[in-house]
């Protein structure tokens, strides 16, 4: 009796020191994958395809569901180093900004998501729900994929009313 009081022990303690290691920290990397997602509106805005490419995986892609003005809906899939090309005209500063992102952690997997808004210059161009799904390789966050809603009707009266913050956009600024 005494040995099997001592293995429940000792399980019991390896169990709590095994959880203990993966949820050492979640706030700092929740903290962590949202601040992939963030430097990635900030090298759109610079436009700059290769700080784009760094913050994902190398099979990294992204799910574009475009409202067409017909009303249709058009969906892309796109890959990472295809998104990259979409952003290198300096001339236009093109900002995206989520503004209320919710950020979920299970280990080396993280979720940012929420609503976003996006500008041409300071004009709202369009609104939207993005998802990233971030993982993390060698200690590192990485987007492995994305999906977002493109509609350039579906702001809300509250995005209709947003402008572009400057303290978000150092990089843009320097342009």
């Amino acid at each position: 009796m005494k040995g099997i009081i001592i293995v429940f022990t000792l399980t019991l303690l390896f169990s709590v020191a095994a959880f203990g290691q993966t949820a050492a920290n979640p706030e700092a990397d929740k903290k962590a994958a949202l601040g992939v997602v963030t430097q990635l509106f900030t090298e759109m805005a610079a436009a700059n395809p290769p700080g784009i490419l760094a913050l994902g995986t190398p099979e990294n892609q992204l799910v574009a569901i475009r409202k067409m003005r017909d009303g249709k809906t058009k969906v892309e899939v796109i890959s990472g180093d295809a998104f990259s090309k979409m952003f290198t005209n300096k001339e236009v500063l093109l900002r995206e900004e989520m503004y209320a992102p919710q950020v979920e952690v299970e280990g080396d997997y993280a979720m940012v998501y929420g609503r976003y808004v996006f500008f041409v210059g300071d004009k709202l161009s369009h609104c939207g729900v993005n998802q990233f799904n971030l993982v993390r390789v060698d200690g590192t966050w990485k987007i492995a994929n994305g999906a977002s809603t493109i509609d350039p009707t579906a702001c809300n009266e509250k995005e209709k009313a947003m402008k572009p913050d400057p303290a978000k956009w150092p990089a843009a600024k320097a342009q």
